[in-house]
């Protein structure tokens, strides 16, 4: 089986990146071993944390350690640093000098067109796609608060809050939505239909086709 890492569940196959097991695992390590050679913030331990929480999975279930990007543990306040901190890991993940810290010996013809990959994916993240805390804990309020965001006239907390309902309403994460159901498929059907910018309708529109039944 393979793994596959993408920039968001939206981004088509050919922003894929389609790694064999073994394939993941060289990935995976380079990519590790080259932070030991870096100070790091604790935005940036948790974003490294993810990618050793993604090397267990793989060892363990091999063909399940796949991942989007948006899934990484970004902080909306350091986007720019730790991106450009990922970026410089992955740098130094391509070279001599991390691949002689394993305990065998890369293809980085085959891995190094890779690591360019997910560092132009990280290159692209759009901060006003981010979502964090404030879009959990607003969620966890309730259909008010989220009616609040969705009819204001603030686009960027638009985006980040539907960003974070395409993870909330996923059935894999399993959160009870039967009191949230109908009035956010009927809030939906009102972004789409108001006067808001066409990212924010077209992400409406994918969470409705996605999670709900619509006509």
């Amino acid at each position: 089986m393979s793994n596959i890492i993408r920039p968001n569940k939206a981004a088509s196959n050919d922003e894929w990146i389609v790694m064999s097991n073994q394939g993941t695992d060289c990935f995976l390590d380079l990519v590790i071993i080259a932070t030991e050679l870096f100070e790091k913030t604790e935005t940036q331990e948790k974003l490294i944390s993810f990618l050793k929480e993604q090397k267990n999975i793989n060892e363990i279930s091999p063909g399940s350690a796949g991942f989007d990007l948006d899934e990484m543990p970004w902080s909306k306040d350091t986007l720019s640093e730790d991106a450009a901190f990922m970026m410089k890991i992955i740098k130094k993940a391509k070279s001599p000098e991390a691949a002689v810290k394993l305990g065998y010996r890369p293809d980085l013809r085959i891995v190094s067109p890779w690591l360019d990959q997910f560092s132009l994916m990280i290159w692209k993240l759009d901060k006003d796609y981010l979502y964090g805390t404030e879009e959990k804990a607003l969620v966890k309020r309730g259909i008010e608060a989220i009616q609040t965001v969705l009819r204001g006239k603030d686009s960027s907390a638009k985006r980040r809050l539907l960003f974070y309902l395409d993870q909330y309403l996923d059935p894999f994460y399993q959160n009870e939505l039967s009191e949230l159901n109908e009035p956010l498929k009927a809030l939906l059907q009102e972004v789409m239909n108001s006067d808001n910018e066409v990212d924010v309708i077209e992400e409406a529109h994918h969470l409705l086709e996605a999670y709900m039944e619509i006509e």
